[in-house]
Parts: C-alpha cells; sequence; structure tokens
C-alpha cells in the first residue's frame, strides 16, 4: 500500500510542478493572442467580424491564468472551505503520510483514511482538470469545440470538490454512517 501511496504522491507532485508551467505559457498564449486579435480587428480580413468579444475574453483569461491560485482559492472559499491554493509554493503544501493504520473503526473511517492517503493526488488533479475546464470554455468561446458551456463549469465544479475531497469525503462519512 505504502508504495502506490508513493507512486501517487510523485504523481501529484508532477502535477504540481506542471500545472503552474501551464498556467504560465496559457497566461502568455492568451496575452498574445488578445494581442494579435485586436490589431487583426484593424485590418480588413478581420477573423473576428460579428464576433469582437474574442479578443477581451483572451486578455480577460490571461489574467485569469496568471493568478490561478487565487481564483482556485476563491473558488474553494465559494465552497465553504479555507482551503489555500499556491502555484508557487506547492499546491496545498501536502506532504505523504505513511500508510499505516489505514482500517478504521467502522468503514466510513477507512474511506476518510484512503482518501487522506492519496488526497495530494486527489487535489493535484483537481486543480489540473479547473485548468482544463478554463481551457475547453476557451475553445467553446472560439467555436472550436462542441462543448457546451455547462459541462465546462460542471468539470470546474468537479475539480473543486477534488481539490477539497477530505472535506467532502468526511461530509459523506459523517452522512450515511
Amino acid at each position: 500500500m505504502q508504495g502506490l501511496v508513493n507512486f501517487a504522491s510523485q504523481i501529484g507532485f508532477g502535477m504540481d510542478i506542471l500545472l503552474p508551467a501551464f498556467c504560465y505559457l496559457a497566461a502568455i498564449g492568451l496575452f498574445l493572442f488578445a494581442g494579435w486579435g485586436f490589431w487583426q480587428q484593424s485590418q480588413p480580413h478581420n477573423p473576428f467580424r460579428g464576433r469582437p468579444w474574442i479578443p477581451w475574453v483572451a486578455l480577460v483569461l490571461c489574467g485569469a491564468c496568471a493568478s490561478f491560485d487565487r481564483l482556485l482559492t476563491k473558488a474553494n472559499v465559494s465552497a465553504g472551505t479555507n482551503l489555500p491554493v499556491s502555484l508557487v509554493a506547492g499546491l496545498t503544501g501536502y506532504t505523504a503520510p505513511t500508510a499505516t493504520g489505514v482500517l478504521g473503526a467502522t468503514p466510513a473511517n477507512t474511506v476518510v483514511n484512503v482518501v487522506q492517503l492519496f488526497q495530494g493526488f486527489f487535489q493535484a488533479f483537481g486543480a489540473m482538470a479547473c485548468f482544463f475546464a478554463v481551457m475547453a470554455w476557451w475553445a467553446v468561446v472560439k467555436a472550436q469545440s462542441n462543448r457546451s458551456q455547462t459541462g465546462c463549469s460542471v468539470q470546474f465544479a468537479f475539480g473543486i470538490m477534488l481539490i477539497n475531497i477530505l472535506t467532502i469525503s468526511q461530509w459523506l462519512a459523517n452522512t450515511f454512517s
């Protein structure tokens, strides 16, 4: 069990490293796209004819990607938890526990213990799901994806739920036990 916990923690740490890189690369790309879009709107062959808001949305999403940790922290507060998110010092400051004493007195305690063991992976995966939901929404706005905007918001909400997996699993354990 400890090997699986360590493996999942290392995958979570890898996502902790990749997420800021993805966020900052997306912010740079969106900023350049917004500048190009504003310049293209003054050209006779404007590709945004009928959709003049596209460069503005790119500029707003540039700021959202550059400050993605603050966006996730505000979403966590809206979800009812005070879990701070930082893209600089690891996603949530999670350290992998040892897998001793996983079995609890009840099945609900066992589920909560297992969730605690894999919490780092769940939080990193949830943050990545939120980032990819924002990028999918950007593709929907540009009409390059056939997804719905509601689907992107549901993906973002489930990503926030994964970041707060311990709180949700404790609530579920208390509710159903």
